[in-house]
């Protein structure tokens, strides 16, 4: 886990190796239920969330705050999105002016397992908890055997639920497509906000359909932008991949993907 990454660093005959991610961590609101079927409501959960604190006490300097559901390795993405800023104020004004002055109570569902885009899962929940509380939204905290977990977020059945993706073949169609089109919101759901945007998925459909790396950069990100400001989910990091060994262990590849590959490994004696 990344709290033992710093004790691993400076223990003798031990090396760290590591690969920044192609992954992405969420908080996936489920658009098809109140209040989540307002886009002032996503909004304000955005304003809310102050994702450094959330890097900070989880991450353990292995993940930076996202922004996009791509990340930022990736060709198309788009660094001229503007990120909610941490702004509980704002958060309050928005709920009022969805309708929600006194805020609402919801269930935050927690991933039951440790993954790079999300190490601690109940941990994460917890600070987006005591966050919300500050802005009137009462969420309980949810979670399920992973299995489970899985089959019922692609079902539909959670309020907001945590989750992330790795890819696996450095195509930003593997992230915009498989998490976010409208085709993917339906069940069991790889787009576990619901969220079918037409003039979204439009963009992303024709870039699938083209081989124009120029053309396809323009219409991912001006898909980007749809994205964030439809606010269907919290972005909250990508991670850095990370592998301890023993330092005489050479030639160890460690890919973005967290793919390991052994192939050319010799030890130095």
């Amino acid at each position: 886990s990344p709290e033992d990454i710093p004790a691993i660093r400076t223990t003798d005959g031990l090396k760290v190796i590591e690969q920044a991610g192609l992954n992405v961590g969420y908080l996936a609101m489920n658009t098809e239920k109140a209040p989540f079927d307002n886009k002032l409501v996503r909004q304000a959960v955005n304003y809310a969330m102050n994702k450094q604190d959330i890097i900070d006490g989880v991450y353990g300097g292995l993940g930076q705050v996202a922004k996009n559901p791509l990340p930022p390795g990736m060709w198309s993405y788009n660094d001229d999105v503007k990120d909610y800023a941490y702004d509980p104020a704002k958060a309050k004004a928005l709920l009022a002016e969805a309708g929600y002055p006194d805020g609402f109570s919801t269930t935050l569902w927690a991933m039951p397992v440790s993954r790079p885009y999300n190490p601690n899962g109940k941990k994460v929940a917890e600070i987006m908890q005591a966050q919300l509380a500050e802005v009137g939204i009462d969420a309980s905290i949810t979670s399920y055997d992973w299995g489970t977990y899985l089959d019922k977020t692609d079902q539909g059945e959670h309020d907001m639920a945590l989750l992330g993706w790795t890819g696996d073949n450095g195509d930003p169609d593997n992230f915009l497509w498989v998490l976010l089109s409208a085709p993917a919101a339906v069940k069991p759901a790889g787009n576990i906000a619901f969220w079918k945007d037409a003039q979204f998925t439009a963009l992303i459909k024709e870039a699938k359909e083209t081989a124009d790396v120029a053309v396809r950069t323009d219409l991912y990100e001006k898909a980007q932008l749809i994205f964030k400001e439809e606010a269907p989910w919290v972005t909250i990091a990508h991670s850095v991949v990370v592998v301890p060994m023993k330092n005489e262990v050479q030639g160890f590849v460690l890919y973005p993907t967290g793919k390991r590959v052994f192939t050319s490994v010799w030890l130095e004696k």
